[in-house]
């Protein structure tokens, strides 16, 4: 079987979605020949000019205040249009993946991977083979936004398969240090688009942890210059607030891939993470990773994400400035009142965590 995969390098949850697929097949079926294509480097002419445009609007969005309530209201008001943006061939293939619902647009009989909770009506196909969803709840609401039952697949949450292998040990370690007397470790992770308003939250959190002497981990993404940046604003910030130098560990990578193994490894060293939520949220609905999630929601994804899991009990906001500068006393507190130990048991063997597994068993390779 020969499988075209074609990516998306815009943000991380997309790609990454797709990705841990594709490592399920290779672990699975390691005869299987898939090649790769990335449509930013792929394309020329006026569709390459679509996606770079379609990056810079991505960046745009995060800017914050009036632009980014634009960008959710613009993502979130309408379906995907049906646009041949995307000249890859793909007609010596038996299967093709594909990382976004305007990709998915351009091949009838795709698969797309919508790792999501959230189902906006921008991932409402109806001309794709099969859109492959995280969960029920997933895939009644796009059964009830117009795609056919047939199309969808649920496979479960679409995890990294490193982290669902160790998922149970990792869980069980977590729970011992909750209850145990030892300082926690809090990862902190930032969107692709380095939103100015999620920085800004951020390094009030991480200046509030070291007051209390909690140990933390800063997950910085791809672009060097943001995370210079960053650390520059955190050294400025820790001086004009006379902050301890307490350890801190800053993670980067060169590329996603690099990044993401990298975050991958760390992972089960975290009882607490603060992150937007986008595609981290799955790590707190499916491997019991208590969570703090930072506002201002940005994209069509976010807001469904978080509030699915609110429902579950695994998440706390982070709307204002004030909630992030009180992070260390909150989590201190949750943690003494039993409260941060309810929100792994939430999180933790009430969904499927194996879905890329899942889908690389139903491709019938």
């Amino acid at each position: 079987m020969k499988i075209l995969a074609i990516n998306l390098e815009i943000g991380l949850g997309h790609p990454n979605y797709l990705d841990y697929v594709l490592q399920a097949i290779k672990q699975m079926h390691p005869r299987v020949e898939i090649v790769s294509r990335d449509v930013l480097n792929e394309e020329k002419g006026l569709k390459k000019l679509f996606w770079q445009v379609s990056k810079g609007i991505y960046s745009l969005g995060a800017k914050g205040g009036l632009i980014t309530d634009l960008y959710n209201k613009f993502r979130s008001a309408s379906k995907t249009p049906r646009i041949s943006v995307c000249s890859i061939i793909s007609k010596d293939y038996d299967k093709i993946l594909v990382a976004h619902p305007i990709l998915a647009t351009s091949f009838d009989c795709a698969w797309y991977i919508h790792g999501e909770i959230a189902a906006p009506k921008e991932c409402v196909l109806e001309n794709v083979k099969k859109i492959v969803v995280p969960t029920d709840y997933t895939a009644k609401r796009l059964i009830a936004q117009g795609v056919k039952p047939e199309q969808i697949l649920v496979s479960g949450l679409i995890i990294a398969p490193d982290l669902v292998a160790g998922a149970k040990e990792n869980y069980l370690n977590r729970v011992a240090r909750i209850k145990s007397d030892k300082p926690l470790t809090i990862g902190f992770f930032i969107s692709g688009a380095y939103p100015p308003g999620h920085i800004k939250k951020m390094i009030a959190g991480i200046i509030s942890l070291s007051k209390e002497n909690q140990r933390v981990i800063v997950f910085l993404g791809t672009n060097a210059n943001k995370a210079k940046d960053f650390l520059r604003t955190l050294d400025n910030k820790k001086k004009r607030e006379n902050a301890s130098e307490s350890a801190i560990l800053f993670v980067q990578g060169r590329t996603r891939s690099d990044y993401q193994k990298r975050v991958n490894k760390l992972l089960p060293l975290l009882d607490v993470f603060v992150a937007p939520s986008h595609e981290h949220t799955n790590w707190a609905v499916g491997l019991g990773l208590p969570m703090f999630a930072l506002f201002p929601m940005i994209g069509s994804y976010a807001k469904e994400n978080f509030e699915f899991a609110k429902k579950q009990e695994v998440v706390f906001p982070l709307r204002t400035i004030d909630d992030t500068k009180n992070l260390g006393k909150a989590i201190a507190e949750l943690r003494s009142s039993g409260i941060l130990l309810k929100m792994a048991e939430n999180g933790f063997d009430k969904f499927p965590i194996n879905g890329a597994i899942k889908t690389a068993q139903q491709l019938s390779i």
